[in-house]
This record gives C-alpha cells, structure tokens and sequence, in this order.
C-alpha cells in the first residue's frame, strides 16, 4: 500500500490503542493460568495474532470480542503434533513464548518472516547449551528440544530485556528455585519490570536483586482480569503532532505507568513542548520545540519519533547510546537517517547516535522507508510539515502494531489517499 500525504496541520483528539507490550504479556500469563482471565481494552494486531496462535498450540482458548479476550488457560504446557510456531514478524512473540513452550520437553519449531529470524536471538544458543536444551538455528527457523530445568541462567544486559522476561514466565512452573543474573547495563529494565508487574497479578512472584531476579519454583498462575493501558509507544507519533503542528487531545492514557515509553513525555517536557494532563487523557499543543540530547537506552522504540520532533526543532538534537536501534524490524538508525533525509534533513549518524540539525520546514516527494511499522509511522507525521505532498511506499507495515493509524490519522485532520502499487 502506497500512502500519498498532503501536508496541513493537525488537531483534534486521538483514543490511543492499548499497549502492544502489555497485551503480550497478559495474553501468556492468562494462558499459563488454569481458567477464565478476561483482558479488557485489548486489541489484535499482526505481533498479537502471533502469541495468541503460540499459546493455542499448547491448548489455550482464547476469544476476541472486539475489546476483550477472554482466555481459557491450560495447567500444564503440552504441545501436540502440531509443533510449528509462526511468530509472524514478532520478536516479542519469538523470545517470550521460546521458554514457555520448552516446558512441553518436546521439539518445537519456530519459524517467521525472514526478517525476523536475523534479528537478535543468540541469548537462547547460550541459554539453551548451558542448561540442556537442544538449539538449532538456520535461515528459515530455530529448532529447540529438551526442557528447561532450576538452576542460574545467565542474560547479558545489552540484548533484548525480552530474553529475561520469557525466562521469567516460565521458571516459577518448575519444581525448584531459578535465578535470572543480569550482565550491566540492563537496558530496557522498565520492560522487565513490566512482565514482573503482569506476573504479580496472575499470583506469580519475582524477586528483584537488582542484577538479578530470584524465582521460586512450584508457583501456579492464578486467572484474573486485568485492564490494558493506552500505548505510550503509540501515543508518542500523536503526542509529536500536536507539539509539530495542532493541538492533539490523546485519550485512553495516563502519565502514571511503568512503560518505558512513558518517557516520551519527559523529551517533549525538554524540548520545550506543551503538555497538559487533562480528565479526559494528555493534551500536546503547538509549541516552538528546541534541541536537546536524549538518551533511548531504555527506550528505543520512541527513537524515530523523537528524530522527527528533533528535525523540526530549533538547533541540534542528538540521540544517544542508540546501538540497538539496528537491530528492531529494521536498522534503525539507519533508516530513521534515511528518511530524514529524505525531508532534506542534516543527520549525522554513528554507530550509536544520531545528530540532528533541526529546520523550519520540509521537503516533501517520495519516501521509501524500509518495510518497519514506527518507520512509516514517523514520516507520515513528518509529511504534515512537508513542503508539497509526500508518497509514502509499503505503508501497510502498520498493522505489525498499529492497524487503525492511518483512520486516527484522518480524524485528527490528516490528509492522505491510498495509491495503488
């Protein structure tokens, strides 16, 4: 799907969908919980159709009403003939579900998009050969057999956060105590402490040491209910229009949350953006936005979006300690460098940062952006402040988080018409 933007303000009020990451991980801990959880506020996009599919292989029911799922979990992680898991394009998927599933002591198969299969996942090659487990990786799938056992496991902190909370989920069903020791720096810890936080309320217990997390063995998870948060990592593309161009209402969200992207709010703040937390959700109005440093360690995905606000800026904004933007659904530092540039932007980019020369206006034409959902995303918000109208390629990239971006786009004044291919 190719996308064509008129530029012209933004203004209106946005319902922010739920968190994406959230949603993962109460769909796994439902699973894990014998009987009836019922999520609210959730929505299905391609990365959740993927763990919901991952946890039907083992026996779990789940059905979507539109705004609910009601979950039917299992008591026991058994996995029959059908040993194939399709995780799509999501790595959240991949890395969570990797050890759950390995609690069955059968072989289980997990394939994806080619894309995704390159993406980062050699914490479980040294995971798996340190505690008896099988792993085989080639160009189309990862083969892993055996079954997890008690015992120290061993992440570094540099990798995804998601390797330790995929551990995390399925530890406390073993007989005896585990420990997750952590390499320094933990980056995205704020994502850890969010699948701690899930496991709290399906009755699972983490011990946080700080490097490290104790988990006792022999716990069972307890169904429960459980109310997903608005995405602030979605949030963030709305929160940019306003400050970039008009006024923008996003309800369904509060500042108070343990999302790591919750920290869109704090780069606005020193931006000098406008921010008004109102009854209805936070309000993000014009404002004369001015360069800064940011550091995204804890908080890649917001990165892209916050190069936009920093293309517009007055001065430079540098995003720092970025290395593990390469390695999302795209190079990231790349391709956010890409379609800057494209708006005839100045970036400076190194291995681990992006330096950014803000300017008063852009320039518009053709944006070919790599096929990754916040890629899209940031430069349809950047194409409001374009000079002439901007085509935007492979915009259908959207539905991996955000299938209704482009309808939110539209109410809050955005103007747009599919092209065909």
């Amino acid at each position: 799907m190719n996308v064509l933007i008129t530029p012209g303000p933004i203004s209106g009020t946005v319902a922010v969908p739920p968190s994406k990451s959230q949603t993962h991980r109460a769909i796994i801990a439902a699973s894990l919980a014998k009987g009836k959880s019922v999520i609210h506020n959730a929505a299905v996009n391609d990365d959740i159709a993927a763990t919901i599919a991952a946890m039907a292989k083992i026996g779990v029911k789940i059905i979507n009403n539109g705004t609910q799922l009601i979950v039917n979990g299992v008591s026991r992680v058994i996995i029959g003939d059908d040993n194939f898991i399709d995780c799509n394009e999501s790595g959240s998927t991949l890395r969570f579900v990797l050890p759950v599933l390995s609690l069955s002591r059968e072989k289980v198969i997990y394939t994806g998009k080619p894309g995704l299969l390159k993406r980062p996942i050699s914490a479980y090659d040294e995971i798996c050969r340190q505690n008896g487990l099988n792993y085989q990786q080639n160009e189309k799938s990862i083969i892993v057999s055996g079954t997890l056992t008690p015992g120290v496991y061993y992440v570094p902190g540099s990798v995804s956060s998601q390797f330790i909370s995929g551990l995390l989920f399925a530890l406390p069903l073993l007989k005896g105590d585990s420990e997750v020791r952590v390499g320094e720096p933990l980056e995205s810890r704020g994502y850890v402490d969010m699948t701690v936080d899930v496991l709290r309320r399906f009755g699972i217990e983490i011990e946080d040491r700080g490097s490290s997390y104790f988990i006792r063995g022999n716990q069972s998870y307890n169904p429960t209910n459980i109310t997903i948060e608005g995405d602030h990592s979605q949030m963030a593309f709305f929160a940019a229009a306003g400050v970039l161009s008009g006024d923008v209402l996003c309800k369904n969200i509060s500042a108070a949350s343990l999302q790591p992207d919750r920290r869109i709010l704090d780069v606005i703040a020193a931006m000098n953006g406008i921010i008004e937390q109102q009854e209805a959700g936070i309000l993000f109005r014009k404002s004369e936005l001015r360069g800064c440093v940011v550091d995204v360690s804890q908080c890649p995905d917001i990165a892209p979006i916050i190069a936009v606000m920093g293309a517009a800026a007055t001065g430079v904004t540098t995003i720092e300690n970025a290395s593990r933007l390469k390695y999302k659904e795209s190079n990231r530092l790349q391709t956010t460098t890409d379609i800057l540039r494209s708006f005839g932007v100045e970036v400076e980019m190194t291995d681990t940062s992006l330096l950014i020369r803000g300017r008063t206006a852009f320039e518009g034409g053709l944006i070919d952006p790599a096929p990754d959902h916040r890629i899209v995303m940031s430069a349809a918000i950047a194409a409001t402040r374009a000079t002439k109208p901007v085509l935007i390629k492979r915009a259908e990239a959207v539905n991996k988080s955000y299938p209704n971006f482009f309808n939110d786009f539209k109410s809050v004044g955005g103007i747009f018409t599919v092209m065909e291919e």
